[in-house]
This record gives structure tokens, sequence and C-alpha cells, in this order.
């Protein structure tokens, strides 16, 4: 079995090959669009007639790009049957890719969780927008609070360390972020935190647009920095959390590098540059960068897997190719 360090090595050693050629640190695979909730801040939900391909192209996808990251994503990935094979495609004992399933819950048994760690998960990354039932309204779920209030710190009692939440900080849930990572610290779980986009839903009373919703998220993350610093529960770095703040003082960032740094794969297989531009799909990322990554000028979100990764080289380096920061809610 190889040695932590010799495993870290072989991350880093991958993320510097990816990095310098133009290849993405991180993918999201979203293996399905079907979803089980209906949430106010995601285009997805409910059932979708679409054709899914098999993990074995998932795995050449994999195999051409050898991404730090993969990310089991959908919609709800847990719909579907095949998905611990999925995760068995990608695992690499000892090296990249890091592979985090991100999941709603709603699926989610103690069970499941174990198949899936057996199998090669490495995170296991659960969603949630507000500390109480108020969870369950924007997700559309009856019940899916009180079902992950009870599960997640059964999970964090077997001692692994291995879940996050996610939250899409949105207009509606700033106020509530700390008490989100009081939340997280209650059941031994992880937070990581990402912006929502309007490029989604087009739904702008999410936004944090105005001048006092600015300055309440402002002080919202000078507050989860100093937890950060206290309890490591965080797992966004403070580089990130005040590159947030200044893209709703803006509005926008520019320079985007989706496709270089990160990419999506839809659940047939076709490659998008990013969840949002669903009006573009390639079949080979030699096509995508040609196409799209080299004539993009969009700056319009600022969503975590993108700002993870587009962090300049000797951050990067300072962050190790942080692995939990480098991944989060894409919806």
């Amino acid at each position: 079995m190889d040695s932590p360090r010799r495993t870290a090595l072989r991350f880093l050693t991958q993320g510097a090959v990816n990095y310098f050629t133009n290849k993405p640190l991180t993918i999201s695979f979203e293996v399905t669009h079907s979803c089980t909730a209906n949430c106010r801040h995601c285009d997805k939900g409910g059932a979708k007639s679409e054709v899914l391909a098999p993990p074995e192209r998932f795995r050449a996808i994999h195999d051409e790009i050898r991404p730090v990251v993969a990310q089991i994503s959908g919609g709800e990935p847990l719909l579907r049957d095949d998905v611990l094979d999925i995760v068995r495609a990608f695992k690499n004992p000892g090296g990249p890719p890091f592979i985090v399933l991100v999941t709603n819950g709603s699926l989610l048994t103690l069970e499941r969780y174990r198949e899936l760690k057996e199998g090669g998960m490495d995170q296991l990354s659960v969603s949630l927008d507000f500390p109480d039932e108020r969870h369950d309204d924007n997700r559309r779920v009856p019940g899916l609070y009180q079902h992950l209030s009870e599960l997640l710190p059964r999970i964090s009692e077997m001692g692994s360390n291995d879940v996050s939440l996610i939250t899409a900080i949105t207009r509606e849930n700033v106020p509530y972020l700390v008490d989100i990572v009081k939340r997280a610290e209650e059941w031994g779980v992880l937070v990581n935190f990402s912006l929502y986009t309007k490029l989604r839903t087009a739904d702008e009373t999410l936004l944090i647009s105005s001048d006092e919703d600015v300055r309440r998220f402002r002080e919202a993350v000078e507050r989860l920095i100093e937890l950060k610093r206290k309890s490591g529960r965080i797992v966004s770095t403070e580089y990130v959390l005040r590159r947030c703040v200044e893209f709703v003082e803006k509005g926008s960032i520019p320079n985007c590098q989706a496709g270089k740094r990160c990419l999506v794969v839809n659940p047939d297989g076709s490659l998008f540059p990013c969840a949002m531009k669903t009006d573009v799909r390639y079949w080979s990322h030699k096509e995508l960068v040609e196409e799209f990554s080299n004539n993009n000028t969009c700056g319009e979100c600022y969503i975590s897997m993108r700002a993870n990764t587009e962090k300049g080289v000797w951050r990067m380096l300072k962050d190790g190719f942080s692995l939990y920061a480098s991944v989060g809610p894409q919806k």
C-alpha cells in the first residue's frame, strides 16, 4: 500500500500536468439529469427522458483527461442502478482521481454509503440549503432535512471524516450560513460553499445584488472565515470566500476557463464546457477547447468548481490542489 506522502505526490503531480497542459483538474460526470428533488435554484428536477451512457464511456473520458477529481453528480446520481459500477470504473488505488459523489441524500442509506465507500468513493457531498426544515421547502422534498439529520451523524460516527455538506448560497440563505456551519459541527461533517447563478434558472430574486444584500453577505463571509480558523469544518478556502464577495460586488469575474480547468460530462457521454452552457455539446475535449474555451467570454458565475480550479499556479501549489475545495455544488 502506498504511503500518504506518495499518494499526495501522485495527486500533486497529476494536477501539475493537467494545469500546464490545459486539461481539466476536475470533471463533473452528470450521470443523470433526473432528480428526486425540484429545487428552486436548480434547472433539474423530476424524471427526464434521456440516453444514459454506460460506465465504460465515462471511464474512457477519464482515461483521456486523467482529472485529479472525478465528481459523480446529476440530477440525482443515486437514481442510477449502476452508480456503484461508475465509482468502480474510476477507482485507481493510490492515485487520482479523488472520487466525489454529490447527492441530495433522499435515496441515501447507511448500507448504500458503505457500498459506495467500499467501491472507491473518497468523499460524499450532501446538499444542504438551510439548517432546518426550510431545506425541505427549497428542495420540495418533505422530510428530507429530518432524514439527513438522522443519517449523517450515523455516517460520521463511522470515523471516516469523508462527508461534506454543500451549500449553494442564495440571497435567502445568507443569514443562515453560520448556522449551517454549526449544523455541520453537530453532525461531525465538513461544509463547502458555492454561489448560486442565475444562468441556471434565470431567477434573479435569489441573487445577492442590492447594496444591503452585499453588505450582509460580506459580513457573513467574515464570520465564516473566523469559524474556519477556529473549527476547520469549512473546506472552502479564505481566498475563494473573499472572491465570492468580489463576484457579488462586481456582478461577474472574467476569464472563465470552463473546458480547460473544469469540465462537465452529460448522461449520454457528450461534453459540456460547464453545466450552464447546455446549448453547445461536443464529443471530444480537443474540439470543445478549440471551439468554445478559446473563445469564451462568459464570467457570470462563480460556482465552487470554477472558483477552485481557476486559482493561479502559486496559490494552487500553496493549497496543494486541495481536493475537498476543488468540488462543490453545480446545482
